[in-house]
């Protein structure tokens, strides 16, 4: 079994291929939260992406929501980021220790660029991405070869980039605290046409459209995956003033 989230596609495209390539069974975790089954395979894997050098905060909801004391003969991990990845996958560890799974090994495959929500932050630029995408396939099959042989975990196998500590443990808490909220999005009413793609695309369902046609955020479930910027046809849709100028990413999910 791998469970995967997802906001923007880079982690769906990682588990699917890997689900493909070790013949593997995919569990959307926004699908199966509410009540996570009971998984009695050998191999056990959990792709998902990295926001702020951290687990996204949905993601840690459901690690917490996981059966306690399975038991499992390998728990693999593939972390999917822009830039690097901090101490996330020491994070993620903890937090499966706390219901008594182990994490053997983690992997980490560097994606399209999707977070725009802060001055610097912003889409690659084609020549990045170029280079990202061919650099893919090479990377996914050497991690589906890993998996197959239930390989130990390796330090080479992460990219912590600099000032791991500082980034997970104190701009992570700083940034959970000031930024993961839906309060500053907002769409732009001439631009949108309301085709309520973003409302139907939310994956935890934290959208809704209002009475005057337009989507509404506010019910309190929002991780910041940004799946409702990146999805908007008529880039109607911002965050604050940290979006202006920014690129949008198209959505393959």
């Amino acid at each position: 079994m791998i469970y995967y989230f997802s906001g923007t596609g880079n982690s769906y495209k990682v588990a699917a291929q890997l689900a493909q390539s070790t013949s593997t069974k995919l569990a959307d975790m926004s699908s199966v939260a509410v009540d996570v089954p009971v998984c009695d395979d050998a191999v056990v894997g959990f792709v998902l992406p990295v926001y702020a050098w951290g687990l996204p905060v949905f993601v840690e909801q459901f690690v917490k929501s996981l059966p306690r004391g399975v038991r499992h003969k390998y728990v693999y991990a593939v972390l999917t980021c822009g830039d690097d990845m901090g101490y996330a996958d020491v994070l993620l560890r903890k937090a499966l220790r706390r219901v008594g799974w182990q994490l053997d090994a983690v992997y980490v495959v560097q994606m399209r660029n999707t977070y725009v929500c802060l001055p610097g932050f912003d889409v690659d630029s084609p020549d990045v991405q170029q280079r990202k995408d061919r650099a893919f396939g090479q990377r996914m099959t050497h991690v589906a070869t890993c998996v197959a042989n239930r390989a130990p975990f390796d330090e080479r196998e992460v990219l912590r980039g600099a000032w791991p500590w500082l980034k997970s443990y104190v701009l992570r808490p700083l940034f959970n605290k000031l930024l993961i909220s839906d309060r500053r999005f907002s769409v732009d009413a001439s631009v949108c046409s309301q085709c309520g793609a973003c409302v139907r695309r939310c994956p935890l369902g934290n959208m809704r459209m209002g009475a005057d046609g337009l989507p509404q955020w506010h019910a309190g479930k929002c991780t910041h995956c940004l799946r409702c910027y990146h999805i908007c046809p008529h880039h109607a849709i911002s965050y604050g003033k940290f979006t202006r100028g920014k690129g949008q990413v198209k959505i393959n999910l």
